[in-house]
């Protein structure tokens, strides 16, 4: 189960992970990635995008966790976008430089269009 402030969304085979908070702490982050891995093993999902428009503030430990779902679909060969950062979120990807890891999108539909 998701926590409150979090979604997910199946359409045509991507499914789009939508946190709905300011701040995302890396017990939810862990929460949501665990739910895409059931998606992946028991539903045959391999692409997902993170809607992280609402998001103001992200623990690097999320991105933690990001990568290693991004490791665990890779075996897979899933991919993982992420749409929709604000400036300090998109800041915390440059400067980790996992923004030449995790495809980044100003919006969902970009994101979903890459797949």
């Amino acid at each position: 189960m998701l926590p409150s402030g979090m979604e997910i969304d199946i359409n045509t085979g991507v499914a789009t992970c939508k946190i709905d908070l300011p701040e995302v702490t890396h017990l939810e982050m862990q929460e949501m990635v665990d739910e895409c891995m059931s998606l992946m093993r028991n539903d045959n999902i391999r692409n997902f995008v993170f809607d992280l428009e609402a998001v103001e503030f992200l623990a690097s430990s999320c991105i933690g966790a990001l990568v290693s779902f991004l490791q665990d679909i890779e075996h897979v060969k899933g991919k993982i976008a992420i749409a929709n950062c604000k400036d300090n979120v998109s800041f915390l990807f440059k400067v980790t430089r996992l923004d030449s890891v995790f495809a980044i999108y100003d919006d969902v539909d970009d994101a979903i269009a890459s797949f």
